[in-house]
């Protein structure tokens, strides 16, 4: 019984986020990605969105795709609207020296992506006030685009 208890308890403490489609937010089904995935298009680039949480934080991995031209994208800890402020970027596109997570991003230089290049990046929300995320809570993420940030209402969902 107690083992029961426990393993329930558990489930409800992490999961992954399913963006819900708004204004500038698709959702889309990629080969490769979850399906909960929110895509954003804009000032040269479409961003696939996937995420995951847990009591304390947020997570979501960005995977950007630019178009002909070389795009810039700043990483600010910074938000808009009801969006969460970013804790911890990194860019996991390719291996950095001496930091198995990748190259960090918030508040450094910007993520250049090449004409028709691709970036991976990841971006942390750390709770460290307020209460914690459960299964079926709303939460609005800030996403950087070349032309801004862009907020993604996402859902708490199970594993």
């Amino acid at each position: 019984m107690m083992l029961a208890s426990f393993s329930a308890c558990s489930q409800t403490g992490h999961g992954s986020l399913t963006p819900l489609a708004g204004p500038g937010v698709t959702l889309a089904s990629t080969e490769g990605l979850p399906e909960d995935t929110a895509r954003l298009s804009g000032g040269g680039v479409t961003a696939d969105v996937t995420g995951r949480w847990s009591d304390r934080n947020e997570t979501i991995e960005i995977r950007y795709h630019a178009g002909p031209a070389p795009v810039r994208i700043a990483i600010r800890s910074a938000a808009v609207g009801a969006a969460r402020v970013a804790t911890s970027a990194w860019d996991r596109t390719k291996p950095f020296p001496g930091n198995a997570i990748g190259r960090p991003l918030l508040d450094e230089a910007p993520l250049v992506i090449a004409a028709r290049g691709e970036a991976r990046v990841q971006i942390e929300f750390v709770r460290s006030k307020g209460p914690s995320l459960s299964i079926g809570d709303a939460v609005t993420l800030a996403v950087p685009m070349p032309d801004g940030l862009r907020p993604i209402t996402f859902r708490a969902g199970g594993q």
